[in-house]
C-alpha cells in the first residue's frame, strides 16, 4: 500500500496458507513497480512477526515496524504503537474498500483463482480511478 491506501502489488494464494508465507513474494513483486531502495519502513500486524521476515527486511535496509507477538521472548526494540496505529489504518482502509465497495471480492465466488484475481484487479483500478481521477 502507498500512503493513499492504494495497492502497489497483489499476490493471491489459497485460503489455507497463512499470509506470513507470502510476505516475501509480495515485497519482491513490488520491485517490478517501484524502486525498493525508496522504501524506508514496512508496517505489518503481529501475524508477520518472525525472524525470517525481520532478517529479510533488514537485509534490504528496510525498518520493520511489526509489533512483537510475545514481549517476554523477544529482545528487540518495541514498536511505537501510536505511530503504528496511525499508519496501519491505511492498510485497514484498503481492505474496507475491497470488502465493502466491491461485492465480488467480499466472498470468493469464483472457483478459478485467475477469475478472482481479475475481479480484485478491477476493484483496484476503480480505487485508483476514485483517488487519482
Amino acid at each position: 500500500m502507498d500512503c493513499n491506501s492504494l495497492p502497489i502489488s497483489i499476490v493471491i494464494s489459497s485460503a489455507n496458507h497463512h499470509d506470513f508465507t507470502r510476505f516475501i513474494d509480495v515485497t519482491e513483486s513490488i520491485s517490478d513497480h517501484l524502486d525498493t531502495r525508496k522504501i524506508k519502513s514496512v508496517y505489518a500486524d503481529k501475524g508477520y512477526d518472525g525472524t525470517i521476515i525481520r532478517n529479510y527486511l533488514e537485509s534490504k535496509n528496510i525498518v520493520p515496524c511489526i509489533p512483537k507477538r510475545n514481549f517476554k521472548t523477544r529482545n528487540n526494540k518495541s514498536v511505537n504503537h501510536d505511530n503504528y496505529n496511525k499508519t496501519r489504518f491505511v492498510v485497514e482502509w484498503f481492505f474496507a474498500w475491497l470488502k465493502n465497495g466491491f461485492h465480488r471480492t467480499r466472498i470468493r465466488y469464483e472457483k478459478k483463482s485467475e477469475n478472482y484475481f481479475a475481479f480484485v484487479n478491477v476493484a483496484c483500478i476503480m480505487m485508483y480511478w476514485r483517488i487519482l481521477g
